[in-house]
């Protein structure tokens, strides 16, 4: 089962005992007006070996640079508490910064510079799994698992950057926890919900490899013309090389072809630490682009595919790749 109601999709699993072990709630909104995007992070890691911590971060990309932010800070679990008279309700704490199922807040340092936020979430009526059931069990165990409470919601309120407040009324974006042993071996992670023409297509997909000598598997899902498409990963073929990912996804009724572009003059590189050992590197932009034609299954006379439309996003995107050696095309920002 792909999608849950449950309403605790978002709880915290960690135990504050359990190493290795990870856990991240992250959002990604998309600012139509001004053409940027936005991606925070509350994080928590408990590694095999040493203390557990805490970090906060938050990057917002512009389309033309001159605003763009990437900070991290880093605290001990002691920050891993309550703050009273602000958060009631809250999944995740740190420090002064919080987050409910309805509200983000938080504020990060990089230098001289600042950025906060606090931003109202419509949530969403439903939670959407990224691996079917019985994989994703395994997964969570073994390696990590990922869903997504607020998979296409609205945000609103404010973001601030260096003292200048840009305005969120309505913007769409996500919101998903991620939790487990240890982060992938390597992956790509794309969702857009923002395009150039009126559609109201939202596409999330994931492609992982877990450890060394697996297979990649690839789950993608599309909504599409009011109807929920989850593609079966063995009926995905694909190819993630910086800047790109491409690939083809076929469904009973629905096949697409997408590729999504990470540009470098509006990416970050940042660093992961696995709590199992080792390091990942991940190249990210919130206003990547994206292509995707669409076809449909026509039975008669014969099982083919008729081109239906191409939906195309010029920096309304989410994307980024993740593996353990640095992109030499990016600095590493933290």
């Amino acid at each position: 089962m792909r999608f849950t109601e449950t309403g605790t999709e978002n709880a915290m699993v960690w135990n504050r005992r359990a190493a290795p072990f990870m856990e991240v709630w992250y959002a990604t909104v998309t600012h139509r007006g001004r053409g940027s995007g936005l991606w925070v992070r509350y994080t928590l890691t408990s590694p095999r070996d040493g203390e557990p911590s805490c970090a906060l971060w938050a990057c917002y990309f512009d389309r033309d640079g001159k605003r763009s932010f990437a900070g991290r800070n880093d605290y001990s679990t002691d920050m891993l508490a309550h703050v009273p008279g602000r958060d009631d309700g809250a999944v995740m704490r740190v420090g002064d910064a919080w987050m409910t199922e309805t509200h983000l807040e938080g504020r990060v340092t990089a230098g001289d510079r600042a950025m906060e936020w606090s931003l109202d979430v419509d949530p969403a009526s439903r939670c959407y799994h990224h691996l079917p059931g019985p994989l994703r069990r395994r997964a969570a165990q073994r390696f990590s698992t990922v869903c997504s409470p607020n998979l296409d919601v609205p945000f609103s309120g404010t973001v601030t950057v260096d003292g200048e407040v840009v305005e969120y009324e309505g913007e769409p974006g996500q919101q998903s926890h991620r939790w487990g042993r240890r982060h992938p071996q390597s992956w790509a992670w794309l969702h857009c919900a923002s395009w150039d023409g009126p559609t109201d297509a939202v596409v999330e997909a994931v492609t992982a490899r877990a450890a060394r000598g697996l297979p990649a598997l690839t789950f993608p899902y599309m909504t599409y013309r009011a109807e929920d498409v989850v593609f079966p990963a063995w009926f995905v073929h694909g190819r993630v090389e910086l800047p790109a990912w491409s690939f083809t996804a076929s469904h009973a009724e629905w096949r697409i072809v997408a590729t999504a572009r990470l540009p470098l003059d509006r990416s970050v590189q940042v660093r992961y630490d696995d709590p199992g050992g080792g390091t990942r590197y991940c190249a990210n932009s919130e206003v990547a682009d994206l292509t995707i034609d669409v076809f449909r299954s026509v039975p008669f006379p014969r099982r083919s595919w008729r081109y239906v439309e191409t939906l195309v996003s010029t920096g309304g995107a989410h994307f980024e790749i993740g593996r353990p050696e640095p992109f030499p095309e990016l600095p590493v920002a933290f």
